[in-house]
């Protein structure tokens, strides 16, 4: 009785969540209401308060559920992801593309800026402040930070670029494109730059 009814929440989350998403293509948060939602999704009000009490809500899982699938593919890969990001990148890719269609739906909405700036940050966030042995010897950690944010916010970017057509390519190749990119940038940051960057940080701060 529990299964049935665990499965049966997941597929009525999943049926408010779809039809958010195709509602965001046309009008933004703030005008959807509940009664357009439940029409879209097939079900009924009661359904619809049985798990969440408005729309921000059901947007506010959805990032928290892509930015944590991306955390923990993160720490899946944290101790290589240094030398070979593409592993991390391609399980990234993997994730999205199982809901493809869902993901471009939301990329393309007026929220879409939001959603992937939260996935962004929370990323950012737990490569520069996280427990990585990998970093530990990095005493520069302002300059690691924007050599993060930089690589992150290209391949952001890029990933963007795919769901709204903008870039004819698969998200698997992308990252593998962008992985080794990204690998050559940190290569140059860890094992030679350090000193360097440091020197001309402190030229350009005293003019």
């Amino acid at each position: 009785m529990e299964k049935t009814e665990y499965s049966s929440a997941i597929k009525s989350k999943k049926a408010i969540k779809n039809a958010l998403s195709q509602l965001l293509m046309k009008k933004d948060l703030e005008e959807i209401s509940v009664t357009e939602v439940v029409k879209t999704a097939g079900i009924n009000r009661s359904t619809f308060y049985a798990h969440y009490n408005n729309m921000t809500e059901v947007l506010e899982e959805i990032e928290t559920r892509v930015a944590e699938g991306i955390l923990n593919s993160f720490m899946s890969y944290r101790e290589s992801v240094m030398e070979n990001p593409t592993p991390f990148l391609t399980s990234i890719a993997a994730l999205l593309q199982k809901e493809f269609d869902f993901y471009k739906r939301l990329v393309c909405a007026n929220v879409g800026s939001h959603f992937i700036d939260r996935v962004k940050e929370n990323f950012i966030n737990a490569v520069v402040t996280g427990d990585n042995d990998k970093i530990s010897h990095i005493k520069d950690k302002a300059t690691f930070a924007v050599i993060v944010r930089f690589y992150t916010n290209g391949f952001a970017s890029m990933f963007e670029d795919v769901f709204k057509g903008v870039l004819k390519i698969s998200l698997a190749s992308l990252a593998v494109i962008i992985g080794q990119i990204v690998a050559v940038g940190f290569e140059d940051y860890t094992i030679a730059k350090v000193e360097k960057i440091q020197k001309l940080k402190k030229q350009y701060l005293k003019q």
